[in-house]
């Protein structure tokens, strides 16, 4: 747990933090990037020519370790994988029809069973998904295995030229520090740039830091990404352009493509899609506009009845995912490989279909992608799900539930950490009211729309026709 400690003790100390950049900034990207990184990117790059039948020895030999650590460590899969020969676990189809899928509901229900009863021999790092709805979980993975998955999102990159320790990136994702519109981090070879306020002024003061840090790949949301590109086209903004951009984190769709294919015409464009759990990585090919899934990564599956995608993190032995239910489905794939790139990489998931939600509108900052709204809710304990509804220009209602043990003395804490967190993306303008709710529409599935403006004149990621006021 120190690299985690002293990751939080620099960021409270911004210019030590700073320094130690600058001196790390220094090193070659041989030491800088670490021995567990140069290797498993080493891995990945051989092992994508491979043969499908290779890789799928690959995946067994890899299941059956992690089954095994499993089936000693962990209480819950003791007793899930009590009927599974794992030693003699020959089949991928066997596998999925003797192991039951987990849910995400199951996978909190039973956290403390599932935990490795060794887990504070590790160094651990914590984590959680993105917040989306107010069901943040909250896990662990092992510290080592920061460097499988830079490596391994790296290596999806190098499609588009990108080289790790060398290539310059700038970020459109994530937070900036309070009252900064750029951070910088040289020991990552980065800057970000923060995404709350894409005024024409702030965008033309990105144009000239981009140009001064000669930054090669921009890496975003593509919401915000498309309101960036909206900007720059609609006030003629002179703005470096990158040799590609890197989109990840929400569903993409056309209208977003096109436009940032208008303020960037020579940059190649490049998606992956991820997620904390670490149970799906698949990204673009040189070729095609479809997701390969990374076979080395993690074991798929897509559900032939729901298309849901479910997926098995073949490296996570602390809190194993094991035939983990994304509740994102795939409208469109193919089993095979792909004819033009070749690589044995599957499922290729050619068409996803994940939530649509609407942007949120700040009287301050204007449009907030809804990737960024789930910042403040990272952390719920005492509510279960939320809903933001806005119809009004200076005011947002938020709508929850909560669990069926309500405690009102932490209810009171998450509702004011919230309020605060919203002020600090949207500014003291615009006013919010929580409300209390029974539960919310849904589809068929349990789905419901988390995020609705009902607003006039704003980007929306529902059907794409609005555009800035």
């Amino acid at each position: 747990m120190f690299r985690v400690a002293l990751a939080d003790w620099l960021k409270r100390h911004p210019s030590i933090r700073k320094t130690a950049g600058r001196l790390m900034a220094a090193l070659p990207p041989s030491v800088k990037m670490g021995k567990q990184f140069w290797y498993w990117y080493s891995f990945y790059r051989q092992s994508e020519s491979w043969s499908p039948q290779r890789m799928r020895e690959h995946q067994l030999e890899s299941l059956r370790n992690l089954l095994r650590r499993l089936s000693d460590h962990s209480f819950f899969y003791r007793e899930r994988l009590s009927c599974v020969d794992i030693e003699h676990l020959d089949n991928l189809d066997d596998y999925a029809h003797l192991v039951s899928t987990t849910s995400r509901s199951e996978f909190a229900d039973n956290y403390d069973k599932i935990l490795s009863d060794d887990y504070r021999s590790h160094s651990l790092s914590r984590s959680q998904t993105s917040g989306t709805t107010g069901k943040a979980l909250q896990f662990y993975h092992t510290t080592e295995d920061q460097a499988r998955e830079w490596a391994a999102i790296c290596h999806q990159w190098s499609r588009v030229g990108y080289q790790p320790g060398k290539s310059r990136r700038v970020e459109f994702r994530g937070l900036t520090s309070p009252g900064s519109l750029v951070d910088y981090f040289p020991e990552r070879n980065m800057i970000r740039c923060s995404i709350l306020n894409l005024k024409p002024d702030n965008v033309r003061h990105y144009a000239g830091v981009i140009g001064r840090h000669k930054s090669q790949f921009y890496h975003g949301y593509p919401s915000a990404l498309h309101l960036l590109a909206q900007t720059i086209v609609a006030e003629n903004i002179a703005f470096p352009q990158p040799e590609a951009v890197l989109l990840a984190s929400e569903e993409i769709y056309p209208w977003q493509l096109q436009s940032i294919q208008q303020a960037f015409p020579k940059a190649k464009l490049f998606a992956h899609y991820g997620c904390a759990e670490r149970t799906v990585l698949a990204g673009w090919c040189e070729h095609r506009r479809e997701y390969h899934v990374l076979p080395q990564y993690s074991l798929v599956e897509i559900d032939p009845e729901s298309s849901e995608i479910i997926g098995t993190n073949l490296y996570n032995h602390i809190n194993g995912f094991v035939r983990y239910r994304m509740t994102d489905t795939v409208m469109n794939s193919d089993f095979e490989p792909c004819p033009d790139c070749g690589r044995p990489y599957l499922p290729r998931l050619i068409d996803l279909g994940g939530r649509s939600e609407d942007y949120l509108y700040s009287v301050e900052k204007g449009w907030i992608p809804p990737a960024i709204v789930t910042y403040p809710l990272k952390s719920l304990k005492a509510i279960k799900e939320v809903q933001f509804v806005q119809d009004q220009r200076e005011a947002v209602v938020m709508k929850y539930i909560c669990h069926h043990r309500k405690d009102d003395a932490r209810l009171k804490t998450e509702l004011d950490k919230i309020r605060v967190g919203l002020h600090g993306l949207f500014g003291n303008s615009t006013s919010f009211k929580f409300e209390l709710s029974d539960d919310f529409p849904r589809s068929k599935s349990g789905k419901f729309k988390w995020i609705v403006c009902k607003l006039d004149g704003g980007p929306s990621i529902r059907d794409g026709k609005k555009e800035h006021p």
